[in-house]
């Protein structure tokens, strides 16, 4: 009779690393008491790591499991000693097992995310850091890559959630699409999605949780092995094949055509960037920026000029436009980031008594149509908004949609960044230097233009002084 399924559970935990001091105890005894739960052992330990290419074995334990497989009747009667000795033998082997995954925590993994990423652990935003077991990684924007390893690594292409296993191996995927790429020695780990067990055996994969359970495992190099319970099966699925199941369905086993899973992080250029660091009283018109097309100025009251880090609209209103040239590249999802950094303008008296200002930074369509924009009105004290400005430029009455109004305002010092998601379809505002700062404002876009210009537009008082303003494209293949 082969080994019953709870005690196979126990060895795969214990070979992921992820059994606790009970079930070990549990295992133990199993293999004291049965000699086929002892062969499985066996067989399960070296396939292991044979396959992780770090362990050789003893050769009075390779003599032992030889014995084991060879054994017949002729033998049986004058072998209890063998038994005896491989039972000695499995119980080392557990204990030295035991040990070597017991004696020293994993080290946390690591994670990155693209330029347009937007990610947190446990409800907090960061840059780049760890990511600790027991921990909640979600990725609402963006692709984020954690290193699980040295030989692990997961792109992670949002929206999605999961959480980091209490022994730092497992992964708990709760939603979202998830690319594993699995270098030879790699330790065993496995991934729970919708009720069922994934776990890697030395491979390229990804996994796909929709929500309300369903799943889609995708495997393109080696062998993966999707264990979805005693009433639902066992599959190990080699390169080229996938399994699917929608909530507790039956699993469909079929070629794998395509895959829409992120393999790496997106591309990123920066199509526009100005410091205006020259002298001071530099004519801003037709001034060549960092990067992009010479300024153009389409209004004007009094000369605008830069210089010493500084772009001050302060004295009159103004129209400038600054050009760039994205490369755009077919069926490719981009996305648009736009960061600025404001101070307090020159003239700052008259914003108590001229209701009517307005300072507004917009991206505009190669046709002239404006996208998007942050705007600040003096009746709301000058205070940001971002507004999807294509809906008011289709003639048919529409009204732009804006976001509430932050609590940021025009005329103080602030680090901002605009994102733009065509595809996605919405448009964010960020209080900081990248979309990983805190998100403070959200509308949806309602057309999928790629911006070509942005236009700083300032009316009736408002003014807005820029230290630098930046626009970069983030590529997905």
């Amino acid at each position: 009779m082969s080994p019953d399924k709870n005690t196979e559970d126990l060895i795969h935990d214990l070979l992921d690393g992820s059994i606790g001091k009970d079930e070990f105890a549990l295992l133990e005894q199993a293999l004291l008491e049965d000699p086929e739960a002892r062969r499985d052992y066996f067989a399960l330990m070296s396939t292991d790591q044979m396959l992780e290419d770090n362990y050789e074995m003893p050769d009075h334990l390779a003599m032992h499991a030889q014995l084991i497989a060879g054994s017949d009747a002729g033998r049986s009667g004058r072998s209890w000693w063998i038994w005896g000795g491989v039972t000695a033998a499995a119980l080392v082997l557990l204990s030295a097992t035991w040990f070597t995954f017991f004696r020293s925590e994993p080290l946390p993994a690591s994670v990155a995310g693209s330029a347009d990423s937007y990610f947190l652990i446990d409800g907090v935003t960061v840059n780049e850091g760890t990511w600790l077991k027991g921990q909640r990684l979600e990725v609402r924007d963006g692709v984020v890559v954690a290193r699980l390893n040295p030989f692990t690594e997961a792109c992670i292409d949002g929206p999605s959630l999961i959480v980091l296993a209490e022994n730092g191996r497992d992964l708990d995927l709760r939603r979202g699409r998830v690319y594993f790429r699995v270098d030879p020695g790699a330790p065993a780990f496995k991934i729970m999605a919708a009720g069922a067990k994934v776990r890697h055996i030395g491979t390229e994969f990804g996994v796909w949780v929709a929500e309300g359970g369903s799943c889609e495992v995708h495997v393109t190099d080696g062998r993966v092995e999707v264990d979805r319970g005693n009433q639902k099966g066992r599959w190990t699925l080699k390169a080229g094949e996938s399994a699917s199941w929608r909530n507790r369905g039956d699993t469909l086993l079929n070629p794998v055509t395509a895959t829409d899973f992120r393999k790496a992080l997106p591309g990123e250029t920066v199509v526009f960037e100005d410091d205006f660091s020259e002298a001071s009283g530099t004519l801003l018109r037709d001034k060549k920026p960092d990067t992009g097309e010479p300024w153009q100025v389409y209004m004007e009251r009094s000369p605008t000029t830069v210089g010493g880090g500084r772009l001050d609209t302060s004295g009159s209103a103004r129209n400038l436009k600054a050009t760039f040239i994205p490369e755009t590249v077919p069926n490719h999802r981009q996305v648009v980031l736009m960061s600025f950094s404001t101070r307090q303008p020159a003239w700052i008296l008259d914003k108590q008594t001229r209701l009517g200002g307005i300072e507004k930074i917009a991206l505009q369509a190669a046709d002239g149509t404006v996208i998007c924009s942050v705007q600040a009105k003096a009746s709301e004290g000058h205070r940001w908004r971002i507004r999807d400005e294509a809906r008011s430029s289709t003639g048919d009455g529409s009204r732009a949609i804006e976001s509430e109004l932050t609590d940021l305002s025009a005329l103080q010092e602030n680090e901002l960044t605009l994102r733009y998601d065509a595809l996605g379809g919405k448009v964010t505002l960020h209080d900081g230097t990248s979309t990983q700062a805190k998100m403070i404002a959200e509308v949806p876009a309602s057309v999928r233009a790629m911006p070509t210009s942005l236009v700083i537009w300032n009316d009736d008082g408002g003014d807005l002084a820029l230290k630098r303003i930046s626009v970069k494209v983030v590529d997905y293949p």
